[in-house]
């Protein structure tokens, strides 16, 4: 392995390089097409916790090698959206906007899939085709979010539950564009009813507080007026766009991310026209997120 000057110590397999203060890291000098050894595997996950998101350059995986990788953090058949599949292998949803066609834009903060009771744990996303300019990514700590309130504040919203919302998300006008939309959006709302979460969540592993909430998929606060509800809700939304505490990838072609899903948000960046942008995305999860 190579040395690296600012090397996260403790590492014995990985060369780990900090990405921001609050969150995100680079990993270095690592094929992830090969990483066999339990050894190897086990500090992944452990920097994944520690880091919330890790970013890995120039890997060339197949499909299979994808979907391996990500089951070093869970497992893929669990949660997933309503992206287009892969034509051989379900597990990987298609993120594809070309040049002339309809794109669907994640360009709101959001946590994967917090429309259902048990939301994946997280998600390996793996570029393709990375436009010239444009089409990042941003990712938001919600544990620097928890820590930057003060103390009787979070007291408060420890208390507190809200309600997700596959209807309140971006979904439906996405059901739109499609030749049978509206029975697949039908089924949707039939199979997704909104759901309870608590506004503060404990992550399971590094028992650290998260704010757990995002504008795409959190509707309201159970329990408050709405306009109350509204209004601490914005408050909440502000805080991730805190720059911060936040990590923008740069994306370029053969880049993975891999994301824990309980403690970050993300933004994906629309500014990219009408140039050609490819991902692959595996989520993966738990019998039990939380």
């Amino acid at each position: 392995m190579s040395k690296l000057e600012n090397a996260v110590p403790g590492y014995q397999h990985l060369v780990i390089e900090p990405y921001t203060p609050n969150i995100g890291a680079v990993v270095h000098d690592i094929d992830l097409a090969e990483i066999d050894a339990e050894s190897v595997r086990a500090e992944l996950r452990r920097a994944l916790v520690e880091f919330q998101v890790l970013f890995f350059r120039n890997q060339n995986l197949t499909p299979e090698q994808h979907i391996a990788f990500a089951k070093v953090f869970g497992d893929p058949d669990k949660a997933k959206a309503f992206f287009p599949r892969h034509e051989i292998h379900n597990v990987i949803e298609v993120l594809e906007a070309k040049p002339g066609g309809n794109r669907f834009g994640t360009d709101q903060w959001h946590t994967d899939i917090t429309f259902v009771a048990n939301p994946p744990t997280g998600t390996v996303l793996y570029s393709r085709v990375a436009p010239p300019s444009g089409g990042d990514t941003v990712w938001a700590s919600g544990t620097a979010v928890y820590e930057s309130l003060p103390p009787a504040l979070r007291v408060y919203l420890e208390e507190l539950e809200a309600i997700h919302s596959f209807e309140h998300s971006g979904w439906p006008p996405y059901f739109e564009r499609l030749p049978d939309g509206e029975a697949v959006y039908r089924q949707a709302r039939a199979d997704h009813p909104p759901v309870v979460h608590p506004v503060i969540r404990t992550h399971p592993v590094t028992g650290k507080k998260i704010v757990y909430v995002s504008p795409n998929f959190t509707d309201r606060i159970k329990g408050l007026p709405r306009q109350e509800s509204d209004a601490l809700l914005a408050f909440l939304f502000a805080r991730f766009q805190r720059p911060e505490f936040q990590a923008r990838l740069r994306w370029e072609e053969n880049t993975v991310a891999v994301w824990d899903n309980r403690a970050t948000a993300h933004y994906a960046v629309t500014d990219y026209g009408d140039q050609h942008r490819l991902l692959h995305r595996v989520t993966f999860g738990e019998d039990k997120a939380f």
